[in-house]
């Protein structure tokens, strides 16, 4: 019955639309499922029923086409759109997300299982699974020393927690930082007592000293007791002499009856001005010798003192001065009484300070007393340098114009001196000894000796014994103002030996004061292990500052130590500075020291701790030693027609016959997707398009359940026609 047939087209509208609903509903339902994909439903027509066919053109008419009536619709099929869903950040170290193709690969102990999926688990046993169905994860495991290699099975990941990644031991340290080059090792400094030398009588024409008054030192032969020239003023400081003359004729010696004599510094001097005493005592034979008054003249003796003469022994000799220590100098050649037979008193002995130009024979010490030294003695000297006896240029002999500048310049050589240096301090006179800098050179045990020498002996017949108490090595003779020391910087590292045992190794840079740009190195580890070769070297920069050579002494090519751990010995380890010519290692540069050690390849032996992944499906675990080793790879597959797989529940697929064989390959590789750790795909579901969908559907539905009611209101006219 034709009509019969609108009613079972109504029906299958009504059938498939509901169908239609169903795959609506399911992917709405789905909308928050991880790794779901939304179906999608198309349909087709049913095949047609033929009224007419069509004929062909009949000479000048034209043809007619088929008439047909469609049988109603079917469902053509339902797709799953594997389209990519959005990626949520989880924060969970397990969960993964696809970003592109492909699907994780599970298996559920009988087959096979895919899904995009990524909500994973660690189980009781270590092995990565889908927590929903406890599938596990597949991959490729690493051998013990991390590697994966070619042939290696796909297989269940299993991580071996309570894994231990063995000990290394370390054969680099890496070293970094700077060296100041601005730092000045300290050179030992030793200083004498005070030295003086004798005043010598005449002008410097003449061969005298003419030495300034100030800072004179008159020793009193008579006490033993010694006045240093201070206070000493310019235009200020006077000696007045009185001959003991009535000059005035007022019945009265007195001082209307003397003359002054004016101390006038560095100007020139008169008759009555004076800056040395040899001007002081040419001043007073002007005026009082026979030239002048003739009553006293005065006379410059080469011991340093100063004479004076009375022609009338019957008249006193009185000299006095504004300065009190000069006056105390002078005072002893006064002579206050009449009807003295002895004309001529003496005043102190007057010494200087002592200079580098002072022959050695003229010196004296801090007391005003000669060394003793005579022509013909000999100096000898004795000493240390970085701890190790001088051997060469120890003595120098003496002779009437050995100066003290010889004498400095014999004790540099013997000390073996080239930066420091052997000086006469211009302030006191003393011997001052500067040695080079650093404890290599260390100036110690300092015994200089003088005396008639026999060589044959090497021992004294005669000692000065003056000089032996400013010069040998007296405790307190030699005052050590500075210590020798090093510029060191020094950087540790802690290494480990086959055994994975700690050892603290150090390196000390010392810096080379007699060669620029260079620097000593020596290594040392902490007890109990022990140093057996390449500890030292040296190091060298460019005028830049950039490294030119590091160098092992002994031909050595690294530092080598023994453990006694019962590791490998000898642990063999390569010092490394950085590279020739660049910045990158250790520098010498103006600035502050830095030197740290910045890296070594060896560690101790470590457990896994925790594990991550990376975007390629690595999964590398983490060791307490600080070694990162890969444990396993996650691998994905693909389908030639992805469409095609079977759903079976849990957010998982299986191979159908329309699907194609999997094709397994890793994530960056030959599969173009990456894995995002520590998220998941969320669902595909377009939820506005469901609810458009789900409108289109109920219209669907409506329609054709109104086509059922129209077909069936005609059937009910075509019952009712026999009445």
């Amino acid at each position: 019955m034709a009509i019969a047939r609108s009613l079972l087209t109504g029906v299958s509208g009504l059938r498939n639309n509901q169908v239609y609903m169903d795959v609506i509903g399911n992917n709405i339902a789905n909308v928050n499922t991880v790794g779901f994909k939304a179906g999608r439903i198309t349909f087709e027509e049913v095949f047609a029923f033929t009224l007419q066919g069509a004929s062909r053109p009949p000479g000048a008419l034209g043809g007619t086409n088929p008439m047909q009536v469609g049988l109603g619709t079917a469902i053509g099929s339902i797709d799953t759109l594997f389209t990519q869903g959005g990626l949520e950040a989880t924060g969970v170290s397990t969960d993964m997300g696809i970003q592109g193709e492909g699907f994780f690969v599970l298996n559920d102990g009988f087959r096979e299982i895919f899904t995009r999926s990524g909500a994973f688990q660690f189980d009781a046993s270590g092995y990565l699974v889908s927590p929903n169905n406890g599938a596990r994860v597949q991959g490729r495991l690493a051998n013990s020393v991390g590697e994966i290699t070619v042939g290696t099975p796909v297989g269940d990941i299993k991580l071996p927690f309570g894994q231990k990644s063995p000990a290394r031991a370390t054969t680099r340290v890496d070293f970094t930082g700077n060296l100041n080059a601005g730092e000045t090792p300290n050179g030992t400094v030793l200083i004498t007592k005070q030295l003086y030398a004798r005043e010598i009588p005449g002008s410097v024409a003449e061969g005298g000293s003419n030495s300034d008054i100030k800072g004179l030192l008159a020793l009193n032969t008579t006490t033993g007791l010694t006045t240093k020239l201070e206070g000493i003023r310019e235009n200020t400081t006077t000696v007045t002499i009185s001959d003991g003359i009535d000059r005035n004729g007022d019945g009265v010696v007195d001082v209307n009856d003397s003359f002054s004599f004016t101390y006038v510094g560095t100007n020139t001097p008169s008759k009555f001005d004076f800056n040395s005493l040899q001007e002081l005592v040419d001043g007073i034979n002007e005026v009082f010798g026979p030239n002048g008054t003739n009553t006293l003249t005065a006379q410059f003796n080469t011991d340093g003192s100063i004479s004076f003469t009375r022609i009338n022994h019957a008249n006193p000799l009185i000299i006095t001065s504004t300065n009190s220590n000069l006056q105390k100098a002078l005072e002893s050649a006064n002579n206050r009484s009449t009807n003295i037979t002895d004309t001529t008193t003496t005043t102190d002995v007057f010494s200087h300070v002592a200079t580098r130009d002072d022959y050695l024979i003229d010196l004296r010490n801090s007391d005003g007393t000669s060394l003793g030294l005579a022509d013909g003695d000999t100096i000898v000297i004795e000493g240390k340098v970085g701890g190790v006896d001088i051997t060469t240029d120890k003595t120098l002999s003496v002779t009437s114009t050995t100066k003290y500048e010889e004498f400095t310049e014999q004790v540099r050589k013997a000390f073996r001196i080239t930066t420091g240096s052997v000086e006469v301090n211009s302030t006191g006179g003393e011997l001052k000894i500067t040695g080079d800098g650093g404890t290599a050179n260390e100036i110690s045990a300092v015994n200089i000796n003088a005396g008639v020498y026999d060589a044959t002996t090497e021992t004294f017949t005669t000692s000065r014994t003056n000089f032996n108490a400013v010069f040998d090595s007296t405790p307190n003779n030699w005052l050590e103002t500075q210590s020798a020391s090093d510029v060191q910087v020094a950087a540790s590292s802690t290494v480990y030996d086959s055994l994975g045992q700690k050892h603290v190794i150090t390196i000390t840079f010392t810096k080379d004061v007699k060669t620029e740009n260079k620097w000593t190195w020596e290594a040392s580890v902490a007890e109990p292990a022990s140093v057996s070769g390449g500890y030292s070297g040296e190091i060298t920069f460019n005028t830049d500052g950039s490294l030119n050579t590091f160098t092992y002494d002994g031909a050595a090519n690294s530092f080598q130590f023994e453990p006694k751990t019962g590791a490998l010995n000898p642990l063999s380890i390569e010092i490394n500075a950085g590279t020739t010519g660049s910045f990158n290692g250790i520098t010498q540069l103006g600035t502050s020291s830095s030197l740290v050690a910045k890296d070594q390849d060896g560690y101790g032996l470590g457990e896994l701790n925790t594990i991550s992944i990376d975007t390629t499906g690595r999964i590398e675990g983490s060791f307490t030693n600080g070694v990162n080793q890969l444990l396993a790879k996650i691998v994905l597959a693909t389908f030639n027609n992805e469409s095609g797989l079977l759903r079976i529940g849990d957010n998982s697929y299986a191979q159908s016959a329309n699907s194609g064989v999997p094709i397994i390959g890793e994530a960056g590789s030959s599969i173009q997707a990456t894995i995002t750790p520590g998220s998941l795909e969320l669902s595909n579901v377009d939820l506005a398009g469901e609810f458009t969908n789900m409108i289109v559907a109920q219209r669907g539905f409506q329609a054709n359940a109104r086509v059922v009611t129209v077909t069936d209101q005609i059937l009910t006219e075509i019952v009712n026609l026999k009445t």
